[in-house]
């Protein structure tokens, strides 16, 4: 019992970690909350979550050793990600400077909830931290011989620490000085945010280096 409440802490701080390291996910939940508010960036949030959930999925299916065995999945999720990471780069790239919402009366949203989500979602699933992560720390804690009780505590400590650190990270940059920040400077953030994420997207697609 100790031993495997010492493995599930090492887990937690592994997670821990893993969200705070600069990654697509963080900087498309900074710029959506600076740019859009707190709702749309906890959208963006709670479809990071549903991602983190699907990848448990994954991995008690044993993802990791299903990558091991056929390589040539691993590339494709590999290309199909960097690929839509050099797309998402590419729109941010490209995106007019507009007013923060709320900063005009009755201006109509940029972005709605439900894409919002939906884009939280496919960039975590293309996130390489995720592959990562999933494929390697937590497939360890999900194995054949594992204690069920154990199983879910994984589960529980990977979904709570993303959504916690969604939601922290969505009310830091929707705050009125972050928001203000970004109305000074949008199409700098953007582009910078747009070359991180392309940064990403080639890291990806370099497969063969």
């Amino acid at each position: 019992m100790a031993a495997q409440l010492l493995s599930l802490l090492s887990l937690a701080l592994a997670s821990i970690a893993v969200c705070v390291a600069p990654g697509p996910n963080n900087f498309m939940l900074m710029r959506f909350g600076m740019r859009h508010g707190r709702g749309i960036a906890e959208a963006s949030g709670l479809g990071t979550t549903l991602g983190c959930i699907v990848w448990c999925a994954l991995a008690a299916l044993g993802m990791a050793a299903l990558l091991a065995a056929a390589p040539w999945l691993e590339i494709g999720l590999r290309i199909a990600g960097g690929l839509y990471l050099l797309w998402f780069a590419w729109t941010l790239w490209r995106a007019p400077p507009i007013a923060p919402e709320g900063a005009e009366a009755g201006s109509p949203p940029a972005l709605s909830w439900p894409a919002a989500f939906w884009q939280g979602f496919v960039v975590n699933m293309a996130n390489p931290k995720s592959v990562l992560y999933f494929a390697s720390i937590f497939s360890a804690y999900v194995g054949p011989h594992t204690p069920v009780w154990v199983k879910l505590a994984a589960v529980a400590i990977c979904v709570f620490t993303c959504q916690g650190w969604q939601s922290a990270m969505s009310w830091l940059f929707s705050t009125r000085r972050a928001v203000a920040a970004y109305a000074r400077a949008q199409r700098l953030l953007d582009r910078l945010s747009g070359a991180f994420l392309g940064a990403f997207g080639v890291k990806l697609l370099w497969i063969f280096g």
